[in-house]
């Protein structure tokens, strides 16, 4: 891979990079942005192939991705940081923290889980393949990220998160499909002794809160957080008691 990601920069303080998602864009934590900048230098890198990074090649594994979000951390010469990942996100982030243990302060799993087993999901992933290969990204992408809200048609933030996931390519969703299948660390859990934040909305349709549970209790250190009234996008739905569960995990604990 040449070249370096897009990202998103905003904010003073000690680094806190926010991973966003299948399908999503970095430009989806600007709320995040607005209200934790004044305590973090906030990045909120595209992944290869997804929103701003669509020129980038894409790659068709976890692991990929968290070399390719590490590279760009070192291009910016940032060393230490706090994590955040949101749901395929969050896989990238667990990988990073199990692989470089030394970089990642503190971590938050957003709507994620330790395996790409997720039988709760509104549709397997091999559903969403076939839909990609025989129709569009745009389309697919608006009928996926609608899952994510609790009422897309009456949800104010359904467009902006629309919209910062805009530019994926064909072969990034392929390979992220791809990727997520394959991608299991359930085994490796107890290798993580960092304080750790699961946290999801209560009516999340991506992972079952049930899958979320069994995450929390498997980790030594970790706490788990269900958001009420807000689904797999929760920090756009109550973005401001996700900013400030956030807020209190990352400068209290």
């Amino acid at each position: 891979m040449s070249g370096m990601l897009n990202y998103h920069r905003y904010g003073t303080g000690p680094t806190f990079v926010m991973q966003h998602g299948f399908l999503g864009g970095g430009g989806y934590f600007a709320p995040q942005m607005a209200a934790l900048g004044h305590s973090f230098d906030i990045i909120a890198p595209d992944l290869p192939g997804f929103a701003g990074s669509n020129t980038q090649d894409a790659v068709n594994s976890i692991k990929a991705h968290s070399i390719a979000q590490l590279r760009l951390l070192d291009q910016l010469g940032i060393d230490k940081f706090n994590l955040l990942g949101h749901s395929m996100g969050g896989m990238v982030a667990l990988q990073t923290a199990l692989d470089y243990p030394d970089r990642v302060e503190k971590l938050v799993l957003y709507a994620t889980n330790s395996s790409g087993n997720l039988p709760g999901r509104f549709e397997t992933f091999d559903e969403t393949a076939k839909k990609v290969e025989s129709g569009d990204v745009n389309s697919i992408s608006k009928y996926v990220t609608a899952t994510w809200f609790t009422d897309y048609e009456k949800a104010p933030m359904f467009p902006f998160c629309l919209s910062a996931g805009t530019g994926a390519t064909t072969e990034a969703v392929i390979g992220a499909l791809n990727a997520l299948k394959e991608w299991d660390v359930s085994k490796r859990l107890h290798e993580l002794d960092i304080p750790i934040l699961v946290i999801s909305g209560d009516k999340d349709r991506s992972y079952a809160v049930d899958g979320l549970v069994q995450l929390t209790n498997t980790l030594k250190n970790a706490e788990l957080c269900l958001l009420p009234n807000g689904a797999h996008c929760v920090h756009l739905e109550q973005a401001d008691l996700f900013n400030a569960t956030i807020a209190k995990f990352l400068l209290t604990r």
